[in-house]
């Protein structure tokens, strides 16, 4: 019979590319595991986003109004812990925004690289 990796207390578990699916995951000794993806943006990432869209929003004339109003949307997106919503948020504010298209679509790309 072949050793399965287990040697110690704990479970070591590296996934490198592509991806991994796990079935009946469970944790003795009271403890909680959560499967839940989440959203968590990068600072460098968001950093850049703002910064492009503000050079935008110059070069096209767009409103001060209409770009803080995209700039709110995407603090909130960053602060919303669900992946799957913050991607459906990200959409809809890449159909709203279409001036800020190419930033939107970089932060999406960010976003599904979670």
């Amino acid at each position: 019979m072949s050793d399965v990796g287990v040697s110690k207390p704990g479970i070591s578990i590296n996934v490198s590319g592509g991806s991994a699916v796990l079935g009946n995951v469970s944790q003795g000794d009271n403890n909680r595991l959560d499967t839940k993806q989440t959203n968590r943006l990068q600072a460098a990432d968001l950093d850049l986003f703002y910064q492009s869209i503000k050079l935008l929003a110059h070069e096209r004339s767009v409103s001060k109004e209409n770009y803080l109003a995209l700039k709110v949307g995407v603090e909130a997106l960053a602060k919303e812990p669900s992946r799957v919503t913050a991607i459906d948020s990200l959409k809809r504010l890449y159909n709203q925004y279409a001036w800020a298209a190419t930033p939107i679509k970089a932060l999406l790309g960010a976003l599904m690289a979670l």
